[in-house]
This record gives C-alpha cells, sequence and structure tokens, in this order.
C-alpha cells in the first residue's frame, strides 16, 4: 500500500472515530468533545510547543542569532534549520505518540504547525527555483518494524500545504544503524555518515523533513 493510501486509510478511520468517541490531547490529556475534530493537541499546547527563543538561523542553536560562532567559523552543508519548537514538554510527548505509539495520524497534524514557519521562511527569502519536499528515508528493516516512515507523514501533507513538489525517493538509505535515540553525539555522527544517497543528481534547493533533529 502506498503512502497516499495509507494517508487516506488513516484520515477515514481517524473521522470515524471522532464523530463516536470523544478524543484527548495527545499533549495534556485534555478530552475533546465528540464530533469536535481536533488535530491531535489542544490550542494551549499548540501555543506551548511554538519556539519564541532567539536561535541561530543556520543550525538551529538556541540563544545565538542570527548565526552562531560554530556555524560562522565552519558553515554546515545546510543553509537553513527551521523548527516547529523545542523537544521539550508538550512537544516531546506528541512526538514519542507520533513515532513510537502509533499515532501516525499525527503527521498531518505536525505539517499543519509547521507549515506557517515554513511559508514565512520561503516569502523572506525566497531562492532561484521552488525546493523540493524530501523526508528522510528509513531503512529497510525500520520501516518493516515500524509499518510507517514518520518522516514521510509529516511531508507529504507538508508539502501539499505549501505546494510544493513531493519526492519521496530523492534520498535513500544505503545502510541501516542503531536508533540515533540511544547513541551520544559523537556515535550519533559515525551513525549516520555516508548512510544516505541520492539515486539522481539533485538540481533544485531540498526541504529535508524530519520528525527531530539531533546532534
Amino acid at each position: 500500500m502506498n503512502d497516499r493510501w495509507q494517508n487516506t486509510l488513516l484520515r477515514l478511520a481517524l473521522i470515524g472515530a471522532d464523530l463516536l468517541l470523544a478524543r484527548s490531547c495527545v499533549g495534556c490529556d485534555l478530552a475533546f468533545e465528540p464530533g469536535t475534530r481536533a488535530n491531535g493537541w489542544c490550542p494551549a499546547c499548540l501555543a506551548a510547543v511554538r519556539s519564541q527563543l532567539p536561535r541561530c538561523r543556520i543550525c538551529g542553536r538556541e540563544g545565538e542569532c542570527p548565526e552562531c560562532e560554530p556555524c560562522r567559523a565552519k558553515p554546515p552543508p545546510f543553509a537553513r534549520t527551521l523548527l516547529l519548537g523545542r523537544y521539550a514538554p508538550p512537544l516531546d510527548r506528541i512526538v514519542r505518540s507520533f513515532k513510537f505509539r502509533r499515532d501516525p495520524a499525527l503527521g498531518s497534524a505536525l505539517a499543519a504547525a509547521l507549515a506557517p514557519t515554513v511559508s514565512s521562511a520561503l516569502a523572506i527569502e525566497p531562492g532561484p527555483s521552488s525546493p523540493i519536499v524530501v523526508p528522510i528515508p528509513l531503512s529497510v528493516e525500520r520501516l518493516a518494524e515500524r509499518g510507517y516512515n514518520q518522516s514521510a507523514l509529516i511531508a507529504r501533507p507538508l508539502a501539499r500545504r505549501l505546494r510544493l513538489p513531493f519526492e519521496p525517493q530523492a534520498l535513500r538509505r544505503s545502510r541501516a544503524g542503531p536508533a540515533q535515540s540511544g547513541l551520544g553525539p559523537q556515535a550519533r555522527q559515525r551513525n549516520v555518515d555516508q548512510a544516505f544517497v541520492a539515486p539522481q543528481p539533485l538540481s533544485q534547493p531540498v526541504l529535508l523533513v524530519d520528525d527531530v533533529m539531533t546532534t
């Protein structure tokens, strides 16, 4: 089953459940009234997850704006970091529910929350051509274990909202590795070194989407 049909079935199941049952916010457990069709979390949690802190525009480091000293001294191989918020309550709980507790319908809600930030950045700094939206790929083993690529479930609705091309095959995972969450900073770097390849040359800017940005 491809991602589009999977997303359609998930939306239909979510609508059916919402008409019958009261759902609760994944951030704070506040119960929603049946039929309200909430996006997964309450307005208070949505406001709480949005980052209001000054950050380096390149790497996203907190407290150093517009660019941190490490990025000025040695610019990384990417131009900009855009994020929804800090991996702290309630956003960490929302992401864990989405990623580990088999709640893939939260992908569309995360995309809806992230879209205004990305749209504003693209409007302020338009490039020579429109970017393509590319999710971080999973290894075949991890995809079979989880049943879905959480990054793709954010990237597809994000691309649709921004009216940008969605290119899930632009990158592929060349080798499997342990989960980043269980590794230290140096081991994380080694774990992803040369782990992704582009089967075809990419001539457009790339908007790379992941659920969590680690070290």
